[in-house]
């Protein structure tokens, strides 16, 4: 009788596998892909449509042409000033709230990656959305402006795209801390709107540097045309951008050491 000896499979791992390990890139990039398949749906498709044009449709039926007044108030007061905050709460409040509802945040946090970075790669993959949509809704925006007439919107839209951008920044980074305190994130972010931006930051004092709108209002006075209509000053706009960043790193440092020690359990808390 023969005897025929088989050899253990190899429980030791390839050098090939060995070799392979994971980023934090590789995890972002990994995030970045489910944030744009999760936003390109065929459900989501007519949202994102009357995201993006229902402003500029609204300019273009009710500005005549030639008229800058009007305009203006579309872009800077309901755009920029009121809308764009809100679609930055709705969208990064929900960044961490939407996988605790989904129960899917245990799978998340278990990847080769601390929280930390679960939760600035998630700011980075939402906020670059958000930039995204902010381009295309503003570039129309841009477009209502020139085909009515709007001298002023060639010299406008640089200081226009660039402040929008770290607007996304700034409040993109509030919204998500706002997110991690409460479920009800938009409630919390709207009272905070009138109690920070509307109340505080009207008041002619230094306590007005606590409200992000006051100092978008100072970059946007160094156009002529928005100083013009407005009567803003452009004083301080050195320290308001860099007071914009500060607040942006500021929130996502708080919101990171948050999201680090804060233990999410299956209660009301993750109910919407």
């Amino acid at each position: 009788m023969s005897l025929t000896v088989t050899a253990a499979p190899n429980s030791e791992p390839s050098d090939a596998a060995a070799s392979i390990q994971p980023t934090w890139l590789g995890g972002l990039r990994g995030l970045w892909s489910l944030t744009w398949r999760s936003q390109l749906t065929f459900r989501r498709l007519p949202l994102l449509i009357a995201t993006l044009s229902i402003i500029p449709l609204l300019a273009y039926f009710t500005v005549d042409n030639g008229r800058a007044n009007p305009y203006f108030h579309w872009v800077i007061e309901f755009y920029l000033l009121l809308l764009l905050p809100l679609y930055c709460l709705s969208v990064c409040g929900g960044m961490i709230r939407d996988d605790l509802q989904a129960d899917t945040l245990g799978f998340l946090t278990t990847r080769p990656m601390s929280r930390a970075q679960l939760f600035l790669s998630k700011y980075l993959c939402q906020v670059a959305w958000l930039q995204i949509m902010a381009l295309a809704s503003g570039a129309l925006l841009c477009g209502v402006g020139i085909v009515r007439g709007i001298s002023s919107v060639v010299s406008f839209a640089p200081l226009f795209f660039g402040t929008q951008c770290l607007e996304i920044l700034a409040y993109g980074a509030l919204s998500s801390l706002l997110g991690l305190i409460h479920q009800r994130y938009m409630v919390l972010g709207i009272i905070y709107g009138f109690i920070v931006e509307v109340g505080i930051g009207r008041i002619p004092t230094n306590i007005n540097n606590l409200s992000l709108s006051r100092h978008l209002r100072s970059i946007l006075a160094n156009n002529e045309a928005i100083h013009g209509i407005y009567e803003w000053s452009p004083k301080g706009t050195f320290s308001s951008l860099v007071i914009m960043v500060i607040a942006a790193v500021l929130f996502l440092g708080i919101g990171a050491a948050f999201f680090t020690f804060k233990e999410f359990h299956h209660s009301d808390e993750m109910q919407k």
